[in-house]
């Protein structure tokens, strides 16, 4: 997708929340507080803390994801704060949102790497009264107020479809994941179900299990490439299922017969697109994930969204379940319209 056809997608987004918390704050004047009458609604507090959680911190895709978090909150006039573990451990990751959660903040953004596991700590939080909303993956059963991120099924699909037009609907492909991460498992059921029902005579040969490691996948899909030297892709749903996968190729002599598909638009994969190592990826608008988690947050804590009292503890209908930051194909020819600085 090219950069105006995202930012069509942010700005469409942008309107909608301000479509939604216009109609909140006008139609229930009453429920909206100032402390001041020359006060702006939108001009938030800086003593307040508004936080994002992930795991692998140094993982360079969430450096969108903060940026826009971070310009969201300069807006407001509040104080961002990036937090998160730097291994690839659910109970380390799960220890690291607990104790942002004990320091009671004005709101948290936070990505998921397990679903269930992180639904207690969601729920304990917006019990307490403080906003979580989710970006990137979710905790669908939690009682997480809102959902930010890739629609992965269709993203998925759209990887295929790419792979699908450029073999002509006939050849051999593999595909490189992880497990346990729900959004990742909806990109390969995307990517598997769009190649069986609309290209059948592209033979799916195997998904193989990249680990939790870059040296795992690089083993992992080495074995694969043993007996499937003949593949004409690989997709791989993730960074590191990117980086082992390249290692592999590189190992057997392959890199310039098997081509990579790749996910996500950090530094890393982008390189790797300029230096031919990757064909293309699919871009997730990480800045407008980032962004709109804080001014929904934003909205949510200083009382903009306010349709009647107590509307999270009822459980009334307010925000989207789920927001979609939009998802397409990058190339040669578009990758220096995704460099974060």
């Amino acid at each position: 997708m090219g950069s105006k056809r995202l930012w069509k997608k942010v700005l469409a987004a942008g309107m909608a929340v301000t479509l939604m918390c216009s109609l909140a704050a006008c139609g229930e004047e009453g429920n909206v507080s100032q402390t001041s009458a020359d006060r702006s609604l939108f001009e938030g507090d800086s003593s307040k803390e508004f936080y994002m959680v992930t795991f692998l911190s140094g993982y360079s895709y969430w450096t969108g994801c903060y940026k826009g978090f971070e310009e969201a909150g300069k807006q407001f006039g509040v104080k961002t704060v990036y937090a998160g573990t730097t291994e690839y451990d659910v109970n380390q990751a799960i220890t690291a949102f607990e104790q942002i959660v004990a320091k009671k903040p004005a709101g948290i953004a936070v990505t998921c790497m397990d679903a269930d596991a992180y639904k207690p700590v969601i729920d304990k939080a917006v019990a307490e009264g403080i906003p979580i909303v989710t970006f990137d993956s979710d905790s669908p059963d939690s009682d997480r107020l809102t959902f930010l991120g890739t629609a992965n099924y269709a993203a998925g699909a759209a990887a295929a479809d790419y792979i699908g037009e450029k073999l002509g609907g006939v050849g051999k492909v593999a595909a490189v994941t992880t497990t346990g991460q729900s959004n990742i498992n909806e990109r390969i059921q995307g990517f598997e179900e769009t190649l069986k029902e609309k290209y059948p005579e592209i033979e799916l040969v195997q998904v193989v299990d990249a680990g939790s490691d870059e040296v795992t996948c690089a083993t992992n899909t080495a074995a694969l490439l043993t007996n499937n030297s003949d593949l004409d892709y690989i997709f791989c749903a993730l960074l590191l299922a990117s980086t082992g996968t390249q290692q592999a190729l590189s190992e057997a002599g392959l890199t310039d017969k098997i081509k990579l598909v790749a996910f996500d638009t950090d530094k890393v994969t982008l390189d790797a697109i300029k230096e031919g190592k990757i064909e293309a990826t699919i871009s997730q608008a990480p800045y407008a994930q980032g962004f709109w988690s804080m001014v929904y947050l934003y909205y949510i804590e200083s009382g903009l969204i306010n349709p009647v009292d107590g509307w999270i503890e009822k459980e009334y209908p307010t925000l989207p379940k789920t927001a979609d930051s939009g998802a397409g194909i990058v190339t040669i020819d578009t990758c220096d319209n995704y460099y974060v600085e």
